[in-house]
């Protein structure tokens, strides 16, 4: 099975290319709520995530994506707000951008901590890479396993932490990087376990 994010070999993103969506065309998936599962940490590797914390800007906030036993991935540590920092995040890029104007979100399965969280991503506008990412915000439970539905509509514009003028809608036809944030003030430990991000 070929893969557009990254490379089956990898085994993250495993959104594959369009000859695998004429076995599970997409018409047909957004029409029953089907759901396509494009990272699935059940069966791969947290090694080709970039880590991307405060520290960028002077604060001290740490935090890792380690591999569990029980087939997810944990993000995990701890966000500090001193030298005007404030947050943490991991995020993965693909080697092209992937056209997913066909589905009506992203969905996240995840084990929360009670915190709220961010799923960010990335796209290419006018053959170049918004220098902004969109973000749509999902509270969890802790303890508690639950997928969280997130319709393209929910992202909005930010860059660094600030809302982009004229508020450009997501452009789902060209999705290049996704990951998660914690920020908002939340300071202290947290952990957000990831089974696996879909499209439905």
């Amino acid at each position: 099975m070929s893969s557009s994010f990254l490379n089956a070999a990898s085994g993250l993103f495993l959104l594959t290319t369009i000859s695998f969506f004429g076995s599970v065309p997409k018409s047909d998936a957004v029409k029953d709520g089907t759901e396509i599962i494009l990272i699935d940490f059940s069966n791969s590797s947290a090694s080709n995530w970039q880590i991307v914390n405060d520290s960028v800007m002077g604060g001290i906030s740490r935090s890792t994506l380690q591999m569990q036993n029980d087939g997810y991935a944990l993000f995990s540590g701890t966000v500090s707000l001193e030298n005007n920092g404030g947050f943490a995040s991991v995020r993965t890029q693909a080697q092209s951008p992937v056209d997913l104007s066909e589905f009506e979100g992203f969905s996240v399965h995840v084990l929360g901590d009670g915190k709220a969280y961010n799923l960010r991503v990335r796209t290419v506008k006018n053959r170049r890479v918004t220098r902004y990412s969109y973000e749509a915000r999902f509270a969890t439970t802790a303890g508690k396993w639950e997928t969280h539905n997130l319709p393209f509509s929910n992202f909005k514009p930010i860059f660094r932490g600030n809302s982009v003028r004229g508020n450009p809608a997501l452009n789902s036809d060209a999705i290049l990087e996704i990951g998660f944030m914690i920020r908002d003030g939340q300071e202290g430990p947290f952990q957000l376990g990831i089974s696996s991000i879909g499209v439905y």
